[in-house]
């Protein structure tokens, strides 16, 4: 497939043929640096080589429109929910110099025990299939020899399929990912033997594959209360992860610290952030390191993210970066637009240009304050990796909770993440290999009968899948209402009859955004915005920013719409909604009651994503605040839910549930709250159903005391809960 620069990339080539489509590399592809470059009237110190085509920053004009590439890898994250979306985001973001594509995969992912092959739209990411895979990479194909640079295609091998999913990359030819059997233990509840079982096979692969890998440790200090206390920990994450790697094969140059400066302005950043950097690349010299923005402290607000984004790329400009990640306030809003990507990407760029050569004019000094600071933060990570030993090992002190503690080092908290080794998803699922037990790939981690075969272990049964790609066995999408051809349907009729609609994140979508200030207080402002919206014949308005410039003045809004339209604020009507509860009082609420919640989806509903990302910690789930939390799984009868109920002497009990044929999920709402009744355990429970159709007025007319529906987080259903409980007699 070509690309011209004057013609929009073409769906349809692009879907075909797709079964007989090959990648035409494997592994990992560097930049190629230019030292001591001259580009237009410049010097520079920290190129690399130029790309074909592109779009210069934006005051390139001044200088003769010259578009340097620096040395450094840069990333964006693309994920809108639809890949043919998606690719077109891809080339975009090749243009303004992104040579490093990551594609993050659905939640529900992590939970799957097998590959997904011809499965619909995915929910907080795209589903990563073959057919996704070989699409995308077939597009960045051409998107390549469009720009003149290869690009790196990346996604994740975590979860219960991460073997699977390793070999599934190495044959379709994605360049790197994310693998960490920590991510999985600590933020996705997966059994802790399980993981790093998994993990020794999926990086062996990877190793022979050339895949970059990319740990996770950074989400501990995108986890814990404060970021800047878990940095001695990090250091035995990244080493624990790094030796694991190692030991299975993997070397050094192939395996990549994601590196996350631990806070962001009010905070002290550099004094803080800069010694942990220093010392990080001086225990791992030799590793990689993909330097990235915590995005924790991403709001939905550009500038703050810009600023921060600036910042901590100076720091990988006073230390070393092989890779940069680009952060968008998408983060803090959940909308993948289009130009947030790029703007991302040229923020980037921007920083590391305007800092080229700053190691030669600049040189920090190790004998003050800062030698200091780098010496102190390397013994204390010494003295956490003793203390996990003393322990009796990574497992032990997993158990104990002695990871994402906010205590700083010695300090403890006992806040940590726990997780019991014996229990967690995928519990029990370690078997011993049989005698015979036969490889089905050649890059194979322990016994296999084929390893002692001459030359390849697979050449005895004529080949794997990564040594005879004809062997693959390609599944197009299976559901005949949610797929790509049905998707494009409508926008590719309108794209041949010439017309355009804006958009941001799917095709036509038809989203536009307005800045608007209003002066009154942030209540009304905010009314006022949506009303505007709705009087414009917008459906569903949404402020997806808002910044208070002064309590009384007024405040600054992004909104979805052209706005041309002026409201008297007095004739408002002003919805009444219950504000959240802080973090910290529900914390300090719940700690001390040692709370019990029961959590399943009921009946025949399989749906389990968005419950756990209600109880996950990983994603702000209710576990943060110290709830006590029984996932029981999916399908589970309503006996059994109370029955658990019942042994943890739980007071809530959480129910997901989808709209159903026939009712089906009205009749189980109701049933729930008849058999409580029945076995006198209604007062004491906490009934809440949850579900991307769900109403609270749905919920309390079935008998629930209450219902969350889309957009719900951990902290709103935290907040009810607490509320609730603080008007019970034994509060």
């Amino acid at each position: 497939m070509k690309l011209r620069p004057d013609e929009r990339l073409d769906l349809s080539e692009l879907l075909r043929d797709l079964e007989h489509y090959r990648p035409r590399r494997r592994g990992w592809t560097w930049r190629r640096p230019l030292p001591d470059a001259r580009i237009g009237p410049f010097r520079y110190a920290q190129v690399s080589e130029p790309l074909a085509r592109s779009v210069p920053l934006p005051s390139a004009h001044a200088f003769g429109d010259i578009d340097p590439q620096c040395d450094v890898t840069i990333t964006t994250e693309i994920a809108s929910g639809r890949f043919e979306d998606d690719v077109r985001r891809m080339r975009m973001a090749a243009w303004h110099g992104a040579d490093h594509i990551m594609v993050i995969r659905t939640t529900g992912q992590s939970h799957f025990d097998g590959l997904i092959e011809g499965t619909p739209e995915g929910v907080g990411g795209i589903p990563i299939t073959r057919k996704q895979l070989r699409a995308t990479r077939k597009a960045l194909d051409a998107i390549e020899d469009e720009v003149g640079r290869p690009i790196n295609f990346h996604s994740y091998v975590s979860g219960l399929a991460g073997p699977e999913m390793a070999v599934l990359f190495a044959e379709e030819g994605v360049n790197g990912a994310h693998q960490d059997p920590q991510y999985n233990t600590l933020y996705r509840g997966i059994n802790v033997h399980r993981s790093f079982v998994d993990a020794a096979e999926a990086k062996r692969v990877m190793a022979n594959a050339g895949l970059l890998q990319i740990d996770g440790a950074h989400n501990a200090n995108a986890t814990a209360k404060e970021a800047w206390k878990v940095t001695p920990e990090l250091f035995v994450q990244h080493a624990v992860n790094t030796a694991f790697s190692m030991a299975v094969g993997m070397p050094a140059e192939q395996i990549a610290l994601s590196t996350v400066p631990p806070t962001a302005p009010p905070a002290p950043k550099l004094r803080l952030d800069l010694p942990y950097a220093v010392a990080l690349r001086e225990v791992f010299a030799g590793c990689r390191f993909r330097a990235q923005q915590n995005t924790r402290y991403i709001e939905s607000d550009t500038r703050e993210a810009t600023v921060t984004h600036v910042l901590d790329t100076l720091i990988s400009r006073l230390t070393s970066a092989d890779v940069q990640s680009t952060i968008t306030p998408d983060e803090g809003r959940n909308v993948p637009w289009h130009y947030n990507n790029v703007a991302g990407v040229e923020t980037a760029r921007q920083t590391l240009m305007g800092l080229d050569g700053l190691d030669e004019l600049l040189a920090m000094r190790r004998d003050g304050p800062l030698g200091e600071l780098v010496r102190e933060l390397i013994e204390r990570g010494v003295l956490f990796l003793q203390e996990v030993l003393d322990q009796g090992g990574y497992h032990a002190a997993v158990e104990s909770g002695q990871f994402v503690d906010s205590g700083y080092f010695p300090e403890r908290r006992g806040d940590g993440i726990a997780r019991d080794p014996e229990a967690g998803v995928g519990a029990g699922t370690v078997v011993p290999r049989e005698p015979g037990y036969g490889a089905p790939v050649c890059s194979h981690f322990g016994a296999n009968v084929y390893a002692e075969s001459e030359g390849k272990a697979c050449s005895a049964y004529g080949g794997c899948t990564l040594c005879d790609p004809t062997k693959i066995r390609y599944v197009d999408e299976l559901d005949p209402d949610d797929n790509v051809e049905r998707r494009l349907e409508a926008p590719l009729t309108e794209r041949a009859r010439g017309l355009l609609r804006p958009e941001v994140e799917k095709a036509g979508d038809g989203v536009v955004c307005v800045t608007l200030f209003v002066p009154d207080k942030p209540d009304v402002a905010r009314a006022a915005g949506l009303e505007l919206a709705r009087r414009m014949g917008l459906r569903d308005p949404e402020v997806i920013h808002a910044r208070v410039l002064h309590p009384a003045e007024g405040s600054v809004f992004e909104v979805k719409g052209v706005l041309d339209v002026a409201l008297r604020a007095d004739e408002l009507v002003l919805p009444e909604q219950e504000a959240r509860l802080p973090h910290a009082e529900i914390e300090a609420f719940v700690r001390p009651r040692n709370l019990h919640v029961v959590a399943a989806t009921a009946g025949e509903d399989e749906h389990s994503v968005g419950l756990q990302e209600i109880l996950d910690i990983k994603h702000g789930g209710i576990e943060r605040y110290g709830f006590r939390c029984h996932y029981l799984g999916t399908s589970i009868p309503l006996e059994r839910l109370l029955d658990a109920a019942e042994e943890y002497d739980a007071r809530v009990v959480l129910v997901s549930t989808i709209v159903t044929h026939r009712d089906v999920h009205r009749e189980q709402m109701r049933a729930l709250h008849e058999l409580a009744t029945r076995r006198g355990l209604r007062d004491r429970l906490l009934l809440i159903s949850g579900g991307t159709q769900v109403s609270d007025d749905l919920a309390r007319g079935c008998g629930m005391d209450a219902g969350f529906g889309r957009g719900t987080t951990g902290q709103d259903v935290a907040s009810f809960i607490v509320r609730r409980l603080r008007e019970a007699p034994d509060a």
